[in-house]
């Protein structure tokens, strides 16, 4: 398939054995924007010339995702992608960055705050894994389809088609307005990860690290350390998302002695970041740079 303009400005640097790829935009104060699954840095495309006015934006693809490459066999659970994030950082140069993670990377953005809160300044945190929420119930059928060893295959491939990824998202309920779900949305969705047959193998593994159990409990470990996180924190969450929904934007606004609050985006479904692009730049940049932060309820 051919690039679109945000992949062709990719660019690559060496972390471990990893070849991580990173979308970098902007000047200030580092911010890192963690993806979610089975995405890319693509999503932020929308969001990154809202904020790189501000910050230098480093939007990494995951390990396992993407145009990140790995050797095989590598491991790709949370506790690799926070330190994966870790060594990013390193030889970027950068001490300590704003965070901003949306599903998967709301996850890994958990375990950076829970073991290397030294690493960030500010964070925000948008429908997430957390606590024991993943695989969502809505996720777990997608999710078992993928694994079989029969159709898997298959099913993934169908994915990489339009029309079918479309309605898989509309089934999955990945957004409150279909409408939102351009070509150029599906296109960027299906290149990085479903054009070829090596990068929907790698999906699949992916897919199935999602129901491992070892790798699930991470959410739940972390949080001794997420209770001692006091950075100032901001739950920015789509209302209307049956995945992750308000209540788990709720228990982390509880548990987290930095957060603020917890702002909701109404008739907004799992990908805010597609829905609500300046809606959600204009509150993560107000968060980031207000000089006073005060502790609040849900809005």
């Amino acid at each position: 398939m051919t690039l679109d303009p945000f992949s062709q400005s990719k660019r690559f640097v060496a972390v471990g054995d990893a070849r991580i790829a990173y979308y970098e935009d902007g000047k200030g104060t580092p911010l890192v924007l963690l993806h979610g699954c089975p995405f890319s840095s693509f999503i932020w495309r929308k969001v990154v010339p809202r904020l790189s006015l501000r910050y230098r934006c480093l939007a990494p693809d995951l390990l396992g995702l993407g145009d990140t490459e790995t050797p095989a066999g590598a491991d790709w659970s949370l506790p690799a992608q926070a330190a994966m994030v870790v060594g990013f950082l390193d030889a970027l140069g950068v001490d300590r960055a704003h965070v901003i993670g949306h599903d998967h990377g709301g996850a890994v953005a958990q375990l950076l705050a829970a073991e290397n809160s030294q690493r960030i300044d500010r964070l925000v945190i948008s429908n997430a894994e957390a606590y024991d929420n993943w695989p969502s119930a809505e996720e777990r059928p997608f999710l078992t389809l993928a694994r079989s060893p029969l159709l898997g295959n298959l099913v993934v491939w169908l994915w990489s088609r339009r029309w079918v990824l479309r309605l898989t998202l509309i089934e999955g309920k990945a957004v409150y307005q279909p409408e939102v779900l351009t070509n150029e949305l599906l296109d960027g969705y299906i290149r990085p990860n479903l054009s070829s047959r090596r990068r929907r193998a790698k999906t699949r593994r992916f897919l199935a690290c999602q129901s491992n159990r070892a790798n699930n409990r991470a959410t739940v470990d972390l949080l001794d350390g997420l209770r001692r996180f006091d950075h100032p924190t901001l739950l920015l969450w789509a209302k209307d998302d049956p995945h992750f929904g308000p209540e788990w934007g709720e228990r982390l606004l509880h548990d987290i002695p930095g957060a603020v609050r917890l702002e909701l985006l109404p008739e907004t479904g799992h990908l805010l970041m597609e829905e609500r692009p300046e809606r959600f730049a204009e509150l993560a940049d107000q968060f980031l740079t207000d000089a006073v932060v005060a502790k609040g309820g849900a809005q």
